[in-house]
């Protein structure tokens, strides 16, 4: 269901279908190093509202600047599988419990113990998933009370109880939420520094050759966004749109985390850190900040409940770490509905591909004629653009693009259509 009040549907979104059709070629695949095993279909993103993002998103759709795709999950050599995190139900591993131990210790006592230890990206298995991981949300739904923190039964301590402790005797780490766009004149005056802690990353951590990490592919990647930013009554006080979180310890830029603020959740885009300071986890201490943040968020805007980390890879162990972060659901590519993570393990075990949903739902079908385009720089529905001598030679095209879209976004985003 949408959120968003009318002013928000005022501007609409604006796409092209650029990679669609039968035959859509495979690309390299990071994880399992195979030449043609990636294959998406995606659109251009011209400009795209909140609201659309996070309708595709519930859709298996993910951005990579302005370009928004979704795999072909049954030719993907490894299927990537929408994942969220509940933060309102959101409990502490003893791994991640160590992690915010560890930033106490540096921050109050100048303390460096050891690197990034291994069990913070530790392998996932059913007896790691929490008992309680149900497919719904908890009975108490609603929004979480001023200092309230979820604990069970054993009184376990909250996400909030730790960082909300955190002293800096030693050092001061400071986290500014920056808007997301190079007119922004703090985004701009951090931009080399922030660019220069993404090219030592990519180099140490995922092994780029630094001549390819250039300033534009940076820019394309994690500045660019097709999110039209917006800043309703009610919602939260930096408003809906895509956002950098600067890490500094001391002034100094550590870490930065990209991240899209949505009617329904928050979405993780990227995180990139300094690898001197690897000792101190980021990446998994970024991720607990920014369930941190969504939960602050949830108190004043309850619609405003996961955290959505991208893509569980199952057939790639060191992509299994997102399942640390309990309770996690994983989006049936078939019916859309979510599953906790504990019944999909031996499913995925037994097989990359899985509909997951055990249930004999159907998905639901769009109607072509219903799709709005935006056809000689009019907007209209599709069957008005075929009467108006539009002609059906993009059907195929359109028709595919409204089943992966859904029958909210398809009718609610303008496709472009040059023909």
């Amino acid at each position: 269901a949408r959120h968003m009040s009318d002013p928000a549907r005022k501007q609409r979104s604006i796409v092209e279908y650029v990679q669609r059709g039968p035959d859509i070629p495979g690309h390299h695949c990071g994880y399992c190093d195979e030449d043609d095993g990636r294959v998406a279909n995606g659109v251009w993103a011209h400009v795209m509202t909140c609201q659309d993002y996070n309708d595709l998103i519930d859709r298996g759709w993910r951005r990579s600047g302005k370009y928004v795709y979704k795999p072909i999950m049954k030719r993907s050599c490894c299927p990537p599988y929408t994942i969220r995190c509940d933060v309102i139900g959101f409990s502490l591993s003893k791994s991640q419990k160590k992690v915010l131990k560890r930033m106490q210790r540096y921050l109050l006592m100048g303390e460096k113990t050891g690197q990034a230890a291994a069990a913070d990206d530790a392998d996932v298995t059913t007896s790691q998933v929490p008992a309680g991981d149900k497919a719904s949300r908890p009975s108490d739904s609603g929004a979480l009370k001023k200092g309230e923190c979820a604990k069970s039964g054993n009184e376990k301590k909250s996400v909030e109880e730790f960082i909300e402790n955190e002293r800096g005797d030693q050092h001061k780490l400071t986290i500014d939420l920056i808007p997301c766009s190079m007119t922004d004149e703090t985004l701009k005056a951090s931009f080399k520094e922030s660019y220069s802690i993404y090219v030592k990353y990519q180099v140490a951590v995922h092994g780029d050759d630094e001549s390819e990490v250039t300033e534009k592919q940076f820019t394309r990647f994690l500045v660019d966004s097709p999110l039209a930013s917006y800043k309703p009554d009610g919602g939260p006080p930096s408003g809906y749109g895509s956002f950098h979180q600067h890490y500094r310890i001391d002034g100094k830029l550590v870490a930065v985390g990209v991240l899209d603020i949505l009617p329904n959740c928050t979405s993780s885009v990227y995180v990139y850190y300094d690898p001197q300071y690897d000792f101190l986890s980021l990446g998994t201490y970024s991720a607990l900040r920014e369930i941190y943040f969504t939960r602050q968020l949830q108190k004043q805007v309850p619609d405003l409940a996961f955290y959505y980390m991208g893509y569980y890879i199952h057939t790639c162990q060191k992509m299994r770490y997102k399942g640390q972060y309990h309770p996690s659901f994983l989006l049936c590519p078939e019916i859309y509905s979510w599953v906790p993570i504990r019944s999909c393990l031996a499913k995925l075990d037994a097989s990359k591909y899985s509909r997951l949903d055990s249930s004999d739902a159907a998905g639901d079908e769009v109607d072509v004629n219903t799709v709005l385009v935006l056809w000689k720089r009019t907007a209209m529905p599709y069957k008005v653009f075929v009467s108006l001598g539009g002609g059906r030679s993009r059907e195929a095209d359109v028709r595919e693009y409204a089943q992966l879209a859904g029958p909210i976004a398809s009718t609610s985003m303008l496709l472009y259509l040059d023909t």
